[in-house]
């Protein structure tokens, strides 16, 4: 705190305040204004005054009291306070510092405590004057009121003085101005003698003579002797700049025209030839600029100038001076047009500045990257920049020099009209080949490409050096579609025509290019990739393709798998397809080729967009037409081959995968057909013995196995989109090749008895591999062929993969007998309405299951033909209310008689090495009050006898497989004749029609099973 502050008393307490603060308060608040506006404190003061005038009841106003810079004392006590406590804590931080000698006993003399003891003394004594200063400003604030009102006082005093004096200048201001404003007074005598006499003879006469009218003839005579004089001189006197050769002489003046620039006429007053010559008239010969300089302060100043280099340097410096003039007043029409064009159709897209004697135009302002200016100036013989000057120019002239993105270009594609001033159409010009170097760089890069280096697609510069509007490219997307890229010539942003959704996105990245001549043409290619991708995926949506947009790899993934060119991919599968398998289309500049790609469904991987989705494991190249959509229209054949062909590819590599994770040894050929589905190679498998039973021969072939099976993949059902493979396989079975190939069933299954091939076809669908589908179908073959091995004695009729169908007996009519395979279920067989053996079709059903099953069901179809027949012909004679049949199995069948109360065995035993057929009474003898006593007594004597093919032997008959149906018919003619008893009990009979129908549920149960 400085010690020359005084402290006044206000009414919030003892404040400091300082001189410099008194001032510059009092000044603030006493400002008024020069034009004649008072302050808030004059209107007070005049307040004040007219209410003295008025009424002497009421008190002027009170005096203002200044405030402004007033502190409380109170903070400068409490700082002091607080200044001093810091400067304690730092003393004795100090004192503390310092290192204390160690002493032998004696009391030495320490220079460090002495200079403790004096910084502290030293603190203490500055502390002490500051707070006696502080005890002298709290003594002298008791009187700080008064000498506040006294500083008011003065400062309204002050404030008086400068109001009074402020009035007086304004006064006189005011004074000094109007004297411009006064109109003098109207002289009426003087209008009147002049109006009424025509002359005024109070105005001083000084008798100047009238000069005498020149006659024409010697008018005319002086004008050719000064074009005479004029023509002597030029020719021999006068040195005539380069610039001003070309001249006329007529009318008594010499006419020295500039092109572009001015015409000017001279003259002499003299003979002498040293004499100078003198201005006449001055004319410009560019536009837009008046014919020629009116009266006036230019025309006076710029013919005194004139007339003096004409006397000074003759003809050479007048004609600098004039084209330096010339020049100078181009530059500036340049200027005002530049700032015109700026304000009105180019605002916001043209900044101008003007620097010296030159002129800079920036030019798309807007747009980023480096900035694109022209420079207009005036070029000289001697400036250090060569650029501004060729050699062969020796005079000052407009010069133009052109920044493209911060660059100058050396050679500017420019020509500037001096007799038509425009600095619009100097911008065009710049413009125009500033777009045409855009333009033409992004053609540059876009031929790097196949397509358009090529020319598959078409590729178009429009050019033009005056009108930018007029530059165009025409780009071909596709053989549908095509871009015309345009550029606005005032914003320099690009325009894509025609307007589209799918093209805005390429026009905002194109425009917010730094460099669209090298970055642009990455942009277009976006957009041809874009648009080839869009249309393919519409064409193949009417065609019944899926979309699949979750297969969304990124950059890398795409440039890994598809290529470095690759730019963008769109993914299609059949519904038929193996989730596994894509479709892939790809579009680049190199070209668009089709894919086939396998996804990893394992694994998945986030792709462009953040998403997750399945990964890419392998991608192959479909040899199809290189370019499907750049040449022609996809159509439904072009798609129907694509298909085939990549449905061909995907089934080789999984077949092949497929072969190779079972260890079979296989190999592929390439075939020479030019049929889509034939240019896949075909599968020659070689099946070990452990998977493939020895009977499969396949044709000899040379360094290959023997014993091969031929794979090919022929094309696709177009009813659901299924691969169909061709598989052909030899056997060497006597049987087949004795067959003939009318009792193969076509549909399913191929033989040729001859060679004993066979061809069959597998669908399967596209993606799923056909391997074990074959190895079904060789097994099935192979099966068929042990089926047939075993039916040789029989008839065939039809056989295929799926059946065989075949005659077991021939007497009296035909029985056929048929074999189904039903999928991976057991076999089954089947016999036509009437058969005798459909009673035991479900034994033989499942014998055929089991071990040699068809073997033993031939067998068994031959042993129980007759006793089949028997039967059948007891039920047609009885009737099914009087014989019941059980049937047991396929060797055991029970007889019933309900109405004889009989029930009879029929069981098939093998006796001496010969099957024969036992037939004993079920109901024992010492049950017979519950049986006819006669049909008891009539079986039993039949024991005692022998017939054709049987013979009694007790406790039954036994018969030949032959002799059967004799027996059969003794029988029946026995139970006929014996004479009926009381029936056998309804209960029994009941219980066997139950027990038989129990019996019958639980065969079909088990058919069901």
């Amino acid at each position: 705190m400085s010690d020359h502050h005084a402290t006044h008393r206000t009414e919030d307490g003892i404040q400091e305040h300082g001189l410099s603060n008194i001032n510059g308060s009092i000044g603030e608040r006493t400002q008024h204004q020069i034009n004649g506006n008072l302050s808030m404190t004059e209107r007070s003061q005049a307040d004040s005054s007219t209410f003295a005038g008025n009424s002497s009841k009421q008190l002027p106003p009170e005096i203002a009291q200044i405030t402004i810079g007033y502190l409380p004392l109170s903070d400068l006590i409490t700082r002091l306070v607080q200044e001093t406590f810091n400067g304690v804590t730092e003393v004795i931080n100090e004192m503390s510092e310092m290192q204390m000698p160690q002493s032998n006993g004696s009391i030495p003399v320490n220079p460090s405590l002495v200079q403790k003891k004096t910084k502290l003394l030293d603190f203490a004594q500055a502390r002490r004057a500051k707070f006696i200063k502080i005890l002298v400003l709290s003594q002298w604030s008791r009187r700080a009121e008064s000498i506040s009102r006294v500083i008011d006082a003065k400062a309204w005093l002050d404030a008086q003085t400068r109001q009074y004096d402020g009035a007086c200048s304004w006064i006189g201001e005011l004074r000094r101005i109007m004297a411009f404003e006064r109109m003098p007074d109207p002289d009426l005598k003087t209008a009147l003698e002049a109006l009424s006499l025509g002359r005024v003879p109070g105005l001083p006469d000084l008798g100047y003579l009238p000069p005498k009218q020149v006659p024409p003839q010697r008018l005319l005579k002086a004008l050719r002797g000064i074009n005479t004089q004029l023509t002597i001189r030029l020719r021999l006197h006068e040195p005539i700049p380069p610039p001003l050769k070309k001249y006329s002489i007529s009318n008594g003046r010499v006419t020295f025209r500039v092109p572009n620039e001015f015409e000017v006429d001279l003259s002499i007053a003299d003979e002498n030839p040293s004499s100078q010559l003198y201005f006449i008239d001055f004319r410009f010969l560019f536009s837009p600029t008046p014919a020629g300089i009116v009266q006036g302060p230019l025309r006076n100043d710029l013919e005194a100038r004139i007339n003096i280099l004409l006397g000074h340097d003759g003809l050479k410096g007048f004609y600098e001076f004039l084209h330096n003039f010339i020049l100078s007043h181009k530059l500036n029409i340049f200027r005002h047009q530049a700032y015109r064009l700026s304000r009105s159709l180019w605002s916001e897209h043209l900044k101008v500045e003007a620097v010296h004697r030159s002129l800079i135009i920036q030019y798309w302002v807007t747009r980023p990257g480096a900035k694109s200016w022209i420079e207009l100036g005036i070029r000289r013989r001697n400036v250090k920049r060569s650029s501004w000057l060729h050699e062969e120019e020796v005079e000052p002239h407009i010069g133009i020099r052109w920044f493209c993105n911060g660059k100058e270009v050396a050679d500017v594609p420019l020509v500037i009209d001096l007799g038509d001033l425009s600095v619009e159409t100097i911008l065009k010009q710049i413009i125009s080949a500033h777009t045409n170097a855009i333009f033409k760089g992004i053609r540059m890069k876009l031929r790097e490409g196949r397509l358009y280096d090529q020319k598959i697609l078409k590729l178009k510069h429009s050019r033009s050096t005056v009108e930018p509007a007029a530059i165009s490219l025409s780009v071909q997307l596709t053989i549908s579609q095509s871009c015309t890229v345009t550029q606005e010539p005032v914003s320099g942003r690009a325009v894509l025509l025609p307007p589209s959704s799918l093209y805005s996105r390429a026009e905002r990245d194109i425009n917010g290019l730094i460099s669209p001549e090298k970055m642009a043409a990455s942009c277009l290619a976006n957009l041809r990739s874009l648009a080839s991708c869009e249309e393919v995926e519409r064409t193949l949506r009417c065609h019944g393709w899926a979309v699949v947009n979750s297969c969304r790899p990124n950059q890398d993934s795409m440039r890994h798998h598809f290529g470095r060119y690759s730019l963008r991919a769109s993914f299609f599968r059949r519904k038929s397809w193996d989730a596994q398998w894509l479709l892939a289309f790809t579009a680049s500049l190199a070209g668009d080729s089709w894919w086939i790609v396998e996804l990893d469904t394992s694994s998945s991987r986030v792709d462009q967009t953040g998403a997750p989705g399945p990964s890419i494991r392998a991608a192959f190249k479909v040899p199809s037409t290189a370019y499907p959509i750049t040449l022609r229209q996809l159509s439904y054949p072009d798609l129907l081959q694509l298909e085939v062909t990549a449905a061909g590819m995907i089934s080789q590599y999984t077949d092949s995968r497929q072969l190779a994770l079972q260890e079979i040894p296989h190999r592929l050929v390439k075939t020479s057909s030019t049929r889509p589905a034939s240019r896949s190679p075909a599968f020659y498998v070689q099946f070990p013995q452990s998977r493939v039973k020895p009977a499969l021969k396949t044709p000899k072939l040379a360094k290959m196995s023997s014993q091969l099976v031929h794979l090919s993949f022929v094309g696709i059902d177009e009813s659901d989109s299924y691969a169909v493979h061709l598989v052909t396989a030899q056997s060497n079975c006597a049987t087949l090749r004795s067959r003939s190939l009318d009792s193969m069933d076509r549909e399913s299954l191929a033989f040729h008895p001859t060679s004993g091939a066979f061809v069959f076809r597998l669908r399967t669908a596209v993606g799923k591999s056909v391997i074990p589908s074959l190895l079904d179908c060789l097994a099935k073959i192979q099966r068929l062929i042990e089926y047939i091995s075993v039916v040789q004695a029989s008839k065939i009729h039809k056989f295929s993969l799926s059946h065989v169908e075949f005659t077991y007996a021939t007497e009296p009519h035909d029985l056929r007998a048929k074999i189904t395979f039903i999928g991976e279920g057991p076999p089954q067989i089947s016999f036509e309405s009437g058969n005798p053996h459909l009673r035991i079709q479900h034994q033989l059903t499942l014998r055929l299951q089991g071990p040699n099953g068809l073997k033993h069901v031939i067998l068994l179809l031959s042993m129980t033909l007759p006793l089949m027949r028997s039967l059948v012909g007891m039920e047609t004679v009885h009737g099914d209310d009087k014989v019941t049949i059980l049937s047991r199995s396929a060797e055991w069948y029970q007889i019933l008689l309900p109405n004889h109360s009989g029930r009879f065995d029929v069981r098939l035993r093998r006796r001496r090495g010969e099957f024969m057929w036992f037939i004993e009474e079920a109901i024992p003898a010492t049950d017979g009050k519950k049986i006819n006593s006669r049909v008891h007594q009539q079986f039993h004597s039949m024991i005692n006898e022998k017939g054709d093919g049987w013979s009694g032997m007790s406790p039954g008959i036994v018969a030949s497989l032959s002799g059967v149906q004799a027996l059969l018919k003794r029988m029946d003619d026995i139970f006929q004749n014996s004479q009926a008893i009381e029936p056998a009990p309804t209960s029994e009979v009941q219980g066997y029609k139950t027990q038989k129908r129990k019996r019958e549920d639980e065969e079909e149960i088990v058919v069901l099973d």
